[in-house]
């Protein structure tokens, strides 16, 4: 009884670490503005589910990521770089291209603050799921607005025209990590060794990794549901797509690099790559 009682308490335990936390709302916190560019942080990611199919236009899905009264400060189509990013139905992450509040249509009041995605031809279907990113993003241009009060907000996800697409959005807070992994190639398939692959994360914060001989490598203890860029540099070596840009939600295998045509002459693993073909010679 007692071997049983510890079992059970133990179970409790690991579930009290493992399983996530939802909540109802977004946490944002902000920067700059009052003249400067502003940024604005999004400390967790968020889950979406679509309700209306009728979101969706010719020119294919564009979520606007609506924040219920988090303040007007932003110009209509001030565009924005940073990190947050978002995925329909596991796919591949897309970019926030712009911010704007002000803009009064259908579900979206005067003091909403919106992030406003690429356009998508993937097509979402009722019930899909729509995961924005943390990560931080920061307008192109000087805001002359004071930033708004960082807090906590509801948000939903509408079209261009204002028209409420998803639930309001589920918060998931997790202390789960992953492991991300991946190879480095020639064109031709072959792994290259010694490449050094950089993680970043939505902070900074950076962790290296070496390619084996067999052109493999490994991050382990990875912090799901985060955004990360991954950068890939060797002295003989350039590549095709570099950054690459993931969002990471379980354990990922699948982060390669490939040389690219135009690779330096020289030598890698004992063999020898061409500048015009980079062929094995």
């Amino acid at each position: 009884m007692k071997l049983k009682l510890q079992f059970i308490i133990t179970a409790v335990i690991v579930l009290a670490i493992y399983i996530p936390v939802a909540h109802g709302q977004a946490n944002l916190t902000f920067s700059g503005g009052s003249g400067a560019p502003l940024s604005t942080t999004l400390t967790h990611s968020i889950t979406y589910t679509i309700t209306n199919f009728n979101c969706v236009s010719k020119q294919g899905f564009i979520p606007v990521f609506t924040f219920d009264e988090a303040g007007n400060p932003v110009p209509s189509g001030s565009t924005v770089t940073g990190t947050i990013g978002y995925s329909i139905d596991g796919e591949a992450s897309h970019s926030i291209l712009s911010t704007e509040s002000g803009f009064v249509s259908g579900d979206i009041t005067l003091n909403d603050l919106s992030l406003i995605g690429n356009t998508d031809y993937t097509i979402p279907s009722i019930n899909s799921k729509v995961v924005l990113f943390a990560g931080t993003v920061t307008t192109n241009n000087n805001i002359a607005a004071a930033p708004p009060a960082d807090s906590s907000y509801d948000t939903f996800i509408a079209n261009l025209e204002g028209v409420r697409c998803s639930t309001n959005g589920i918060v998931v807070t997790t202390a789960a990590t992953v492991s991300v992994s991946g190879r480095i190639v020639t064109a031709q398939g072959r792994g290259i060794k010694n490449i050094t692959i950089t993680m970043t994360d939505s902070h900074g914060n950076t962790r290296t990794a070496r390619s084996t001989s067999f052109g493999y490598y490994r991050f382990d203890d990875v912090r799901a549901g985060e955004t990360y860029i991954f950068t890939a540099q060797g002295k003989r070596f350039s590549f095709e797509r570099n950054p690459l840009v993931h969002s990471i939600m379980e354990d990922t295998n699948n982060i390669n690099f490939v040389a690219d045509e135009q690779t330096v002459f020289g030598e890698s693993g004992g063999f020898k790559v061409s500048r015009r073909e980079n062929c094995i010679l």
